[in-house]
């Protein structure tokens, strides 16, 4: 624990009415908590007065870490792209999730703001969980 100087506590003394306990800290080179701690040890004693009015300058930095804003603030929502009626799968054979495995199409069928509760079902290509129609329609898209 680091003890007060007399040229601290006077310094703190003179700045606490027009700066902050963060400005005063960084000017002191010690912890914020220090500051406030030992502005309550003051008051307790009588040497700062409670309620003292405070008049700050505060010019805030910006956060370094701190993104600037981006131009527009808006959630952009792109449409699915409807499916080329060559697209539409031949060999489709819709299913519920329940009954989809690793040998059938996992696409989902239905509108796509829905909760898909139907999908492809068709046999799925290897190594994907699509059908080859539906494979290039998801590479398109």
């Amino acid at each position: 624990m680091n003890t007060w100087t007399e040229s601290e506590v006077r310094e703190l003394v003179t700045l606490w009415p027009m700066a902050s306990a963060s400005q005063i800290a960084r000017r002191l080179h010690r912890p914020r908590a220090a500051i406030c701690g030992k502005i309550g040890r003051l008051r307790q004693d009588g040497l700062l007065p409670y309620g003292a009015e405070k008049h700050l300058e505060v010019k805030p930095q910006p956060d370094r870490h701190e993104r600037p804003p981006r131009a527009t603030a808006e959630l952009t929502i792109r449409l699915q792209k409807p499916l080329q009626p060559n697209l539409v799968s031949v060999q489709m054979r819709p299913c519920s999730i329940l009954e989809l495995d690793a040998r059938r199409c996992h696409w989902p069928l239905g509108d796509v703001y829905e909760v898909a509760t139907a999908f492809c079902g068709g046999v799925a290509a290897r190594g994907c969980p699509y059908c080859p129609d539906h494979l290039r329609a998801a590479s398109k898209s």
